[in-house]
């Protein structure tokens, strides 16, 4: 009896159903990427047992090199590599998530949204070319509004990779002399009055500290700390507020084409409605995988999490991609194959 309950046993073990998951899948990267791609990781692991998304920001060069030598399964970037650069290394690339950078300013009686600049006189004030907050060139952008006779004080952060990139390159894009002063981005010698800071909080606090100054920062931080962001005028010539809706219109009017490596940068897009200094945040894979069922379990995490992680996504100060552009996404993730071409994952 006691071995015919043992056959029975292993047979019902033999003929019952496996899940299997990949285990651990791991990243690196960006550090603007890192906390929604880990609250999205929790959510899906509570959902798929065994399943876990593992990443632990760094730089996005430091990502691109571990992805390189299949150390990571993917890669946070701030910005998109070129489609040329994707092709050679065999990589693919989407973005996840949008997000807005703004000036702000310390003024005295100038409450957010009332103060206004356009890309070439914000540059200027950077490089140092124009010094006073009474400017000419300031006053013709704020008709009627009294601005002080007061050196302007300009707080930037130390070069690093993100913000002061995405900065850079729309400044490269408005200023015709910004590139071969700064490069694409906000490297370079800054004016001697300029107050330079290493951490993204302290930019805000010397900012919001210093009478007559000027910086940049992310918007949720700007709109926690209730200081005044500038309006800027975009492409279409209008002058727009950092919003969550203008961020989302510079992800709509821009062409996301997976035929060119979805190589857009999202600054300075066209649209009425459209943020200058908008992002996206990218992550980079392996177009032929090395670890198909890692990439499997990848796929299927970022799919769940751009359909239903937007609530997630919001709640930790990032911006969902538009309906239209996460279609064009997620139908991407079927050009993602194994070493004999067969797909990752079908939509």
């Amino acid at each position: 009896m006691k071995l015919f309950f043992l056959k029975l046993v292993t047979l019902l073990i033999l003929l019952t159903p496996v899940m299997v998951v990949a285990g651990e899948v791991t990243g690196t990267g960006s550090m603007i990427a890192g906390p929604l791609v880990r609250v999205w990781g929790d959510a899906y692991s509570a959902r798929t047992p065994g399943a876990v998304i593992n990443y632990k920001g760094s730089n996005p060069a430091d990502g691109i090199k571990r992805l390189a030598k299949k150390e990571v399964d993917f890669s946070g970037i701030d910005m998109p590599l070129n489609n040329s650069d994707l092709k050679k290394d065999g990589l693919m690339q989407f973005p996840v998530a949008l997000g807005g950078i703004a000036p702000v300013v310390n003024l005295p009686n100038v409450y957010p949204g009332q103060f206004k600049l356009d890309g070439p006189v914000l540059a200027d004030i950077l490089l140092g070319t124009i010094k006073k907050w009474n400017d000419p060139a300031i006053v013709a952008l704020n008709p009627g509004m009294s601005l002080p006779d007061k050196e302007i004080i300009i707080v930037h952060r130390v070069s690093p990779p993100g913000i002061s990139t995405i900065v850079g390159d729309y400044l490269a894009k408005v200023h015709p002399q910004w590139k071969s002063i700064k490069g694409d981005g906000m490297a370079g010698t800054w004016p001697a009055s300029s107050i330079e800071v290493k951490d993204p909080n302290e930019n805000i606090a010397k900012v919001r500290d210093t009478p007559y100054a000027i910086g940049y920062a992310p918007v949720p931080q700007i709109m926690k700390n209730k200081l005044s962001y500038v309006q800027l005028k975009n492409l279409a010539g209008k002058f727009v507020s950092p919003g969550d809706e203008n961020i989302s219109a510079a992800a709509e009017n821009a062409k996301w084409d997976e035929s060119a490596g979805f190589d857009v940068v999202l600054t300075n897009q066209p649209g009425a409605s459209s943020w200058p200094l908008s992002f996206a945040s990218y992550i980079l894979v392996n177009k032929v995988s090395p670890q198909p069922e890692h990439s499997r379990e990848l796929l299927k995490y970022l799919k769940y999490s751009l359909r239903y992680g937007g609530l997630k996504a919001i709640q930790y100060d990032y911006i969902p991609l538009p309906e239209s552009v996460r279609t064009i996404i997620t139908t991407s993730f079927g050009s993602i194959v194994d070493d004999k071409g067969t797909q990752i994952i079908k939509n």
